[in-house]
């Protein structure tokens, strides 16, 4: 054989390597919601998924996959294979469920792989104007001088709402009433009625209601105040130090999702995250914009795993079969 015959055999060889895997990404993903269209863990995932679609040039479908209060799509998601190719926008629910319910078919530290956080929603401690307290203290003050005798207002037994009252009046030193709704629309019908007085509730939910003066906004549960609202106070500066509590939303994949692929979605959703248009789009809302990426993602995960597992615990919350 020719050395020119033996070079040209052996050249589609050496080439063959170079063909064998296509980059990432080659193909349309999908994004997984674990609630209906229109919800807050929703409107975060259109807002990321668009852009980033269009940072990673194939296209990004966000599917709406929604029951158990999350856990189909959670599920759906541990058992995908980590290629990169699905996508999940976790919420601080899917964390909160294990402290709540047993045989989850998924665990939020075990199967997932966390990206970036996308946004942290704090909630309203909102009153009804008849209640004669004007601030957290007044509240307080109310309370003691009523154990027992005054009702709250949250979105569904063990939802973050739940957590967060919880949370205050294990700080606090009081009880209130709990009266459970299925959801922030039904709790506000009664909330703006004066039938149920007090509430830790979605900003979103709450805003138009404060700002007509159908509720009176004492407090946000974030650290700091809210842009939207910089005349209401945290929990935290009305007396009670260290008080955070938020729902969150952020970017998710299967668990052993690969390093470079993990890298490179990182990379692609910081700058939407960090940029004015979704904090442009989110700011009307009371949603901030999370900072966290992969590292610090996981570690809150862990953290707020442990603390709302504690928290459920200290109020002997039992989520209904």
């Amino acid at each position: 054989m020719t050395p020119t015959r033996r070079a040209l055999l052996a050249t589609p060889l050496l080439a063959a390597p170079a063909h064998a895997q296509a980059p990432w990404p080659n193909r349309g993903m999908r994004m997984l919601v674990g609630y209906p269209a229109g919800g807050a863990n929703d409107i975060v995932a259109r807002s990321i998924a668009a852009p980033l679609a269009e940072a990673l040039g194939q296209p990004i479908v966000v599917e709406n996959r929604a029951g158990a209060a999350g856990s189909v799509a959670a599920e759906a998601v541990a058992r995908a294979a980590p290629d990169g190719y699905t996508l999940y926008m976790i919420s601080s629910a899917q964390v909160l469920a294990p402290a709540l319910r047993r045989n989850l078919p998924y665990d939020p530290v075990r199967d997932f792989t966390y990206v970036a956080m996308g946004a942290r929603g704090p909630y309203f401690l909102v009153t009804h104007p008849s209640l004669p307290a004007r601030n957290v203290t007044e509240l307080v003050a109310l309370a003691r001088q009523r154990p027992g005798g005054i009702a709250f207002a949250s979105s569904g037994v063990g939802a973050g709402p739940h957590l967060t009252m919880a949370m205050f009046m294990h700080a606090a030193g009081i009880q209130f009433d709990h009266v459970p709704y299925r959801g922030d629309a039904d709790a506000i019908v009664d909330l703006t009625t004066g039938r149920v007085p007090v509430s830790f509730i979605s900003i979103a939910a709450a805003w138009p209601h404060v700002q007509s003066g159908a509720l009176r906004a004492l407090a946000v549960s974030s650290a700091a105040r809210l842009p939207l609202a910089p005349d209401v106070p945290s929990v935290a500066e009305s007396g009670y130090p260290g008080f955070e509590m938020e729902a969150w939303w952020g970017l998710a994949a299967p668990a052993g999702l690969p390093a470079p692929i993990l890298q490179r979605i990182a990379t692609a959703v910081r700058p939407i995250i960090d940029g004015p248009v979704l904090a442009e789009r989110f700011a009307p809302l009371g949603f901030i914009p999370g900072r966290e990426g992969p590292e610090e993602f996981t570690a809150l995960v862990r953290r707020d795993r442990d603390r709302f597992a504690e928290i459920v615990r200290q109020a002997n919350i039992t989520a209904p079969e």
